[in-house]
C-alpha cells in the first residue's frame, strides 16, 4: 500500500519509534493522526490526546478521525523491571499490570477499533486492500532477560497476535505484520549509563550499535509496499540474542 494520500494512525507518535515513523509517513504523502498521552507531535502530523490503556477514550480519538483509516501502526509503549518475586516478597504485580495494560491491551484497543473503521474501506490497489496493521514488538518477546516479565508479557503478546489478527482480518484484506527492534536509541532508554549500553550491544553481531528510529521507520514503509508481507514479525536487531541476565541486573 502506498502511503500517499491515505490517513495513518500511528500511537506513541510524539516520540521516539512512533514520531520516526509518523514523520516518515508524512513525508511520502500520507495523513498522519498521533495518538499518544501528551508531548507534541512531529512537523506536519496530527495530535489527538490519547491514552490507549482506555478503551473508551481510545473510542473516541479513533471516532474523532474524519474519514477512511488505511494504516495504523501501534508503538506505545512503556517499559519496566523487577522479578515476579524475591527474597523480600512477592514482585510489584500493580507495575506488571501498568505495563501490559499499556503495552499490549492498548494495542488491542487501537486495533478493534480502528480495524473496524478499516472494514469499511473501498478496496485500493492491485491486491485490493484496506488496510495494513504493524506492531511495535520486541526482541523481547522471543528472548526476554533476567526482570523483563511484565514487558516481556506485553511484547511475546504483541508478536504472537500479528499471525492471529492477520487471519481475523484477511477476509477483509487487512494485513498484520510485526516489527521486533533490538536495543534502539529512542527516549525510553536514554538515561542508561554506557556501560550498560556496551554490555546490552555485547550480543549484537553487527553493526555493534543501537538501532535508529528512522530504521524501524524504514521497516514499516518496506512492509506497507510489500502486499505478500502478512502474518510475521521481522526482527531488526543486528542478529542480537541477549544473555539471560546482565551484571546490571544482579547489582
Amino acid at each position: 500500500m502506498d502511503p500517499a494520500g491515505r490517513t495513518a494512525v500511528v500511537t506513541g507518535g510524539n516520540s521516539g519509534l512512533g514520531a520516526a515513523t509518523a514523520l516518515s509517513l508524512a513525508a511520502a504523502g500520507a495523513r498522519v493522526i498521533s495518538l499518544d498521552i501528551g508531548g507534541t507531535p512531529p512537523e506536519g502530523v496530527e495530535f489527538t490526546a490519547c491514552d490507549v490503556s482506555n478503551a473508551e477514550g481510545v473510542a473516541e480519538a479513533v471516532g474523532s478521525i474524519d474519514g477512511p483509516i488505511h494504516i495504523l501502526v501501534n508503538s506505545a509503549g512503556i517499559g519496566g523491571i523487577g522479578p515476579i518475586a524475591s527474597a523480600d516478597g512477592p514482585g510489584d504485580l500493580a507495575a506488571f499490570r501498568s505495563v501490559v495494560e499499556v503495552n499490549l491491551i492498548g494495542a488491542a484497543n487501537v486495533t478493534a477499533a480502528v480495524a473496524h473503521r478499516m472494514i469499511g474501506n473501498d478496496p485500493v490497489g492491485e491486491d485490493a486492500e484496506r488496510g495494513v496493521i504493524v506492531n511495535a514488538c520486541s526482541i523481547a518477546s522471543f528472548e526476554g532477560q533476567e526482570g523483563m516479565g511484565a514487558y516481556t508479557a506485553a511484547k511475546a503478546g504483541l508478536a504472537g497476535l500479528v499471525l492471529v489478527w492477520a487471519r481475523d482480518l484477511s477476509r477483509h484484506n487487512i494485513r498484520v505484520a510485526g516489527i521486533a527492534p533490538g536495543f534502539m536509541a529512542t527516549p525510553m532508554v536514554a538515561g542508561l549509563p554506557d556501560s550498560f549500553v556496551e554490555e546490552l550491544l555485547k550480543g549484537s553481531e553487527f553493526p555493534k550499535r543501537a538501532g535508529r528510529a528512522e530504521e524501524f521507520a524504514g521497516v514499516v514503509d518496506f512492509i506497507l509496499r510489500t502486499p505478500l508481507l502478512n502474518g510475521e514479525v521481522i526482527r531488526l536487531d543486528a542478529a542480537t540474542r541477549p544473555p539471560a541476565r546482565t551484571r546490571w541486573s544482579t547489582e
